[in-house]
């Protein structure tokens, strides 16, 4: 399950609340009652109709009364799972999501590796599997294909666009069997064993910095922005580059989790708009005073507002590295440097997902997280679903992968010399 991170701001918007008098503590019962699936589908249904902004009311009531009437079919806990998944991702946003921790118990052990389509093919981009290599291309699911396997499952995924839901799919383990047969276009056949495949551990994610070009040109590396450590060490070695005449920073695969602005500003050093923010009121005495249109919901918009970073921030010239996979926090930090001009930006576009959340953990391991902020660009023009293209777009393809070729840095470190 791709588990969007959730912004520390959120905290101050929200507090964590754990809800439900009615619900059973986690246990491994393969069963949920009628009653607590009825309980559930109530605070599911009252969350998002009170955070989620920009709500269609009337598809969100279709969508829920579809739901009511698959949840009352079945007692089994996964069948509620898959169907209360899919209600929410038909939001269609990556920060409004479903989730049961029991899953990961019982049918939803990862799949060892990560695929989405790459020109048009769907690739191997990380494995943990001696078996399966990147650049490997997939193009069945057992008998069926891969793009039958997915259109049939995408329901399940929550995204904000086609592309996102391609990215977290095969991370999204609870839709797989969990004994099945990739076929490679090569014509192999791969058996994956979900629960019994020996996966090598990923390493822990670490900054990493060095010269490309000595006292010229130097690189960084952030694979994330979560905790302390990445961002810091980041800010190190931006110290010891702090003379080169061009700083290449790569933020490709960073899903963002946590809050980047001290590196933002040591790289900024010049004032930038911020995000236009939008979120919806629902009641209260303010809207019962003075809205007419109470109780519908109100959309209070923020914008115009100028941040002013440090004056001792880096000067040279800044190319960020992007991809489909920098999201969230990677999207707030990548953001201001392409509306200010202050950075050029090569690669893939980003995800086009960023929101302030409603998180809900219940007693019984279900987890809600629904978008209760949602951004545009300083301009107005619409960011979730979108993302923020590169300046220069490159473009990799499979055998990029498979032979260890860095099209896009390749292409950074050219522009990075030019007069």
């Amino acid at each position: 399950m791709s588990i969007k991170p959730i912004a520390p701001a959120m905290l101050l918007l929200s507090a964590t609340l754990v809800i439900g008098p009615l619900i059973h503590a986690q246990s491994p019962a393969a069963t949920i009652s009628l009653e607590d699936r009825a309980w559930m589908a109530t605070q599911i249904y009252h969350t998002i109709s009170t955070f989620f902004p920009g709500l269609s009311k009337e598809k969100f009531d279709a969508d829920y009364a579809e739901y009511l009437r698959t949840i009352v079919q079945s007692d089994e806990r996964r069948n509620f799972d898959l169907a209360s998944m899919e209600f929410v991702a038909r939001l269609h946003d990556g920060h409004s999501w479903f989730y049961d921790n029991w899953l990961d118990h019982t049918t939803a052990q990862p799949n060892g590796f990560i695929a989405y389509p790459l020109a048009g093919q769907w690739t191997v981009v990380r494995s943990n599997l001696d078996s399966v290599k990147a650049g490997d291309v997939i193009t069945a699911i057992d008998a069926e294909t891969i793009e039958g396997f997915f259109a049939r499952n995408r329901k399940y995924v929550s995204a904000s666009s086609d592309r996102d839901a391609g990215v977290s799919f095969f991370d999204t383990p609870v839709i797989f069997p969990e004994n099945f047969t990739l076929t490679l276009v090569d014509g192999r056949r791969i058996p994956i064993d979900r629960k019994n495949d020996r996966k090598n551990a990923e390493p822990l994610p670490k900054t990493a910095g060095r010269w490309l070009v000595e006292k010229s040109v130097a690189y960084i590396k952030v694979p994330t922005f979560h905790g302390i450590e990445t961002q810091a060490q980041a800010l190190t070695y931006l110290k010891e580059f702090h003379d080169a005449k061009a700083v290449i920073l790569d933020v490709r695969g960073n899903p963002g989790m946590g809050e980047p602005i001290a590196l933002q500003s040591a790289l900024m050093g010049k004032p930038y708009q911020s995000w236009t923010d939008s979120s919806a009121l629902h009641g209260g005495p303010l809207l019962r005073s003075y809205d007419a249109a109470y109780p519908e919901h109100s959309t209070i918009t923020t914008s115009d507002a100028v941040v002013h970073p440090f004056d001792s921030a880096y000067s040279g010239r800044l190319i960020i590295l992007t991809d489909r996979m920098c999201s969230c926090a990677c999207e707030d930090f990548v953001m201001p440097f392409k509306y200010s001009k202050r950075a050029t930006l090569v690669g893939e576009t980003t995800a086009g997902t960023f929101s302030f959340t409603r998180y809900i953990p219940f007693q019984n391991g279900m987890i809600l997280n629904i978008a209760a902020i949602h951004h545009t660009f300083p301009d107005g023009l619409q960011f979730e679903g979108v993302g923020i293209a590169a300046d220069v777009p490159v473009g990799i393809v499979p055998d990029d992968l498979r032979s260890g070729r860095d099209v896009v840095l390749k292409t950074a470190l050219e522009l990075a010399q030019q007069p």
